[in-house]
């Protein structure tokens, strides 16, 4: 260790200025909020279990098994992302990913069952038709603008304005 006081080691975690303020905008560490990880664990495990099924679907070569667990990876994972330090969902954004994802869920499940029949969408076969006409625009534009939704409501607005 060293003994002069211009080394930051000396002075605690080295992230104090010359005055000892923080130099990260004025943040202090012991104003965070509690982590909370039960949540968190939650959505781990379900995602877990939702491999595990799509894992089930690719050795037993059942393709609707791995295509429905697109939806369910894409509603734990935006939710994992939108959780909160402390463990909680800010209620517009959870009700957002909820109601994107339960579309997608409904455009994936017309589009397995309507896999075996002879229906024609626009010249296409009905749930390729599903797949090109609704599924790939849906998500193409619909998760970026609940990206953009989620993003704006769950951002830290301290650490914009220390960075500013």
């Amino acid at each position: 260790m060293s003994d002069h006081a211009s080394d930051p080691a000396a002075r605690g975690h080295g992230r104090e200025g010359a005055h000892g303020r923080a130099l990260d905008g004025g943040l202090d560490p012991a104003d965070a909020p509690e982590p909370d990880h039960k949540r968190a664990g939650m959505l781990i495990h379900a995602f877990v279990a939702v491999a595990a099924f799509a894992l089930l679907g690719m050795f037993t070569d059942t393709w609707q098994m791995v295509f429905l667990a697109v939806p369910l990876f894409a509603v734990i994972m935006m939710l994992l992302g939108s959780l909160h330090s402390d463990g909680s969902w800010e209620r517009v954004s959870t009700i957002a990913i909820v109601a994107y994802c339960a579309g997608l869920t409904v455009l994936v499940l017309w589009s397995i069952l309507t896999a075996n029949g002879y229906a024609v969408l626009w010249g296409l076969p009905m749930s390729m038709g599903v797949i090109f006409y609704f599924i790939w625009p849906y998500t193409a534009v619909g998760a970026g603008l609940l990206y953009a939704l989620v993003f704006d409501r769950t951002i830290d607005e301290k650490r914009l304005a220390a960075a500013a």
